[in-house]
C-alpha cells in the first residue's frame, strides 16, 4: 500500500511540474508589427438593385454626423475613431442631398455581420450584438424610421448570403473591392481606412514580414487580407511554409497563442483591439 501511495504522489507531482512548465493563454503577450501591408477603405454592401435602400442608409448616417450621434459612438470605440473618414474630414464622397430620410416606407432592415470581429461588430457581455457598426446601423434604422434585426454570416460566403437575401447588406468592418462593384453590388461611402497587419508573440522573433521566410501565418477566410496574399502580396506568401486560414480572427488568435502559427495577418483595428485585451 505505501509503495501505492508513493507511485500516485510521485505521479501528481511529475504532472504538477509539467503543468507549470506550460504557458497559459494569460501568459501569451502578443504585439502588432508596425508596418502597413495593404491600405483600404470599409464600406457596407447591398444587393443589386438596392441602390435606394442604399442612399437612405447614407443619408442616415450623415444625419448621424451632423447630430452628433456618430461622434457620440465613436467615443465608445477609441481604437478605430482617429481613421473613421466622416470624423477627420477625409471622406471624398458625394451624397444625394434629395433624399428625404423621413419618406422611407417602414420595413425590417437586416444587417448582416461578422459576429467575431470587434470592435465593430460581436457579442457583447450581455449576449447581445454590439459594436461600432451595429450601434451606427441602429441608429440609422432609427432615423428612418426602420425596425432593426441583424444577421451573423459566415464571412466567406456573405455575398451569397446576401444575394440569398438572408440579409440586407454586409455591414460589418468589410473592405470595398472593385470586384464586388463589378458584379453589380450597390457600395455606401466609404467610412473608415484601414490597413493590414502582423500579429505576433512578444517574445518571438519576428520584427518584420521579412521575418515570415519559412513560418506559419494564420488569416481569416473571405476576407481582403487573404485576397492580399493571394494576389498583391503572393510573392511574400510564396516565402511561407504554410498559409493557415481559419472561419474567424478569433481562432486565428488562439491558433498563434496556442503555438500552431508563428503570425496572424488581420486587420489593425481588430489587432489593436485584441491585443488591447
Amino acid at each position: 500500500m505505501k509503495k501505492l501511495i508513493a507511485i500516485l504522489l510521485a505521479a501528481i507531482m511529475v504532472l504538477s511540474f509539467a503543468a507549470c512548465g506550460e504557458k497559459t493563454k494569460a501568459d501569451v503577450k502578443l504585439k502588432i508589427i508596425n508596418e502597413e501591408l495593404g491600405a483600404e477603405e470599409y464600406g457596407i454592401a447591398f444587393r443589386n438593385g438596392d441602390d435606394e435602400v442604399c442612399k437612405y442608409i447614407d443619408a442616415a448616417v450623415q444625419e448621424l454626423v451632423k447630430t452628433g450621434k456618430y461622434k457620440e459612438i465613436a467615443d465608445k470605440y477609441p481604437d478605430i475613431i482617429d481613421n473613421l473618414l466622416f470624423l477627420n474630414g477625409e471622406s471624398k464622397a458625394e451624397f444625394d442631398t434629395a433624399v428625404d430620410v423621413s419618406k422611407a416606407e417602414k420595413r425590417t432592415f437586416t444587417m448582416g455581420i461578422d459576429p467575431e470581429y470587434p470592435p465593430f461588430s460581436y457579442i457583447g457581455d450581455d449576449g447581445e450584438y454590439t459594436g461600432f457598426d451595429v450601434e451606427v446601423c441602429k441608429a440609422a434604422c432609427d432615423i428612418l424610421g426602420w425596425d432593426f434585426a441583424v444577421f451573423g454570416v459566415n464571412w466567406d460566403q456573405k455575398l451569397v448570403q446576401l444575394d440569398a437575401k438572408e440579409c440586407d447588406c454586409v455591414w460589418s468592418g468589410m473592405t470595398i473591392l472593385d470586384s464586388m462593384k463589378e458584379n453589380g453590388y450597390v457600395i455606401s461611402a466609404p467610412y473608415y481606412y484601414n490597413t493590414q497587419v502582423l500579429v505576433v508573440k512578444e517574445d518571438g522573433s519576428i520584427a518584420s514580414s521579412k521575418d515570415l521566410k519559412d513560418k506559419v501565418v494564420a488569416v481569416q477566410l473571405g476576407t481582403s487580407g487573404e485576397t492580399l496574399l493571394n494576389e498583391d502580396l503572393s510573392d511574400l506568401k510564396d516565402t511561407f511554409k504554410e498559409l493557415v486560414t481559419c472561419d474567424s480572427f478569433l481562432k486565428c488568435f488562439t491558433e498563434l497563442e496556442g503555438g500552431a502559427v508563428d503570425a496572424v495577418f488581420v486587420d489593425y483595428p481588430v489587432a489593436k483591439s485584441y491585443v488591447s485585451k
